[in-house]
């Protein structure tokens, strides 16, 4: 399967060979820029579908914290509260993994299919370059503008990642500068049409890196507006159940204050009136007393 997708690339790229051709002047360098340009702007929706998944992933990082705390005994409302969460801010945490799965093994095959592409006919040379099937015969121009894009491009993509620990920071500082290095000194074995496959491929993905962090931190303007409003009527809900929850304390607390109060009241009266009739009672006994005086 994999070399029947190699084979249906090389087609495209003849495809776009012919197409040069058709314009008066047949050139396999352009023919893979154009190729490229198309392939990047096909990429262009994946990419931008994971830049905004990692954003709004980032923005609903510190509520995720929040959760994982306070439901840190229980993996199933704690999975179901997170759920609903994504729901509610319409974030598809699978959506920032998934455009990286069908871009990898695209790239891969256009690799191997520009690494052993067959150039015939005319437009073979690009430029400074005599043949593109052989390595840059300068043997820096097309490496260094590998490396000097992809350095660019990956600082540019760091830039708008969500913040990260010292290791990782540290991490992705070293590849930073090591991979562009290496990238450099692997082009210069390579072919040069594939090297410009490449550099094309880079300097798009600087571009196309720019117009996503515009587009991405305007999309989630709404959405971090949104969720901070959401943190301050959480927090105002807190606080008015708190304030309720005062309420109903003293208000049980008066209740078993007046009930205590009639207690005594009818203890005291209960007590009057025991009183009042042991009184009625000797009073009874005096006067019989006196009666048989008298007799």
């Amino acid at each position: 399967m994999r070399s029947a997708f190699v084979g249906f690339l090389t087609d495209i790229i003849k495809m776009f060979y012919g197409y040069t051709i058709s314009l008066g002047y047949p050139s396999y360098g352009y023919a893979i820029i154009l190729f490229t340009t198309v392939l990047r702007i096909l990429m262009f929706p994946l990419g931008l579908t994971q830049a905004k998944s990692s954003k709004a992933m980032s923005l609903l990082q510190p509520r995720i914290k929040k959760l994982q705390q306070q439901y840190k005994n229980d993996a199933a409302v704690l999975n179901r509260e997170q759920s609903a969460l994504y729901r509610k801010y319409g974030v598809r945490p699978a959506a920032g993994c998934l455009p990286m799965l069908i871009q990898l093994p695209i790239l891969f095959t256009l690799f191997s299919a520009l690494r052993n592409f067959e150039y015939v006919g005319e437009g073979v040379s690009f430029y400074w370059i005599p043949n593109l099937s052989q390595p840059d015969p300068t043997g820096y121009i097309l490496p260094v503008i590998v490396g000097l894009s992809s350095f660019l491009q990956s600082k540019l993509t760091m830039a708008a990642q969500p913040s990260m620990g010292d290791q990782a920071k540290a991490m992705n500082s070293t590849m930073l500068y090591v991979m562009p290095v290496m990238l450099a000194w692997m082009t210069r074995n390579f072919a040069a049409g594939l090297a410009l496959y490449w550099s094309t491929f880079n300097i798009l993905g600087f571009v196309m890196q720019i117009a996503t962090n515009k587009i991405v931190n305007r999309s989630q303007e709404n959405m971090m507006a949104k969720v901070d409003a959401d943190e301050k009527q959480e927090e105002l809900d807190i606080k008015r159940a708190e304030a309720e929850a005062r309420r109903e304390d003293a208000r049980v607390k008066r209740e078993a204050l007046r009930k205590r109060e009639e207690e005594k009241k009818q203890s005291r009266a209960g007590r009057g009136k025991g009183a009042q009739g042991a009184a009625k009672k000797n009073a009874g006994g005096s006067n019989r007393g006196k009666a048989l005086d008298f007799d």
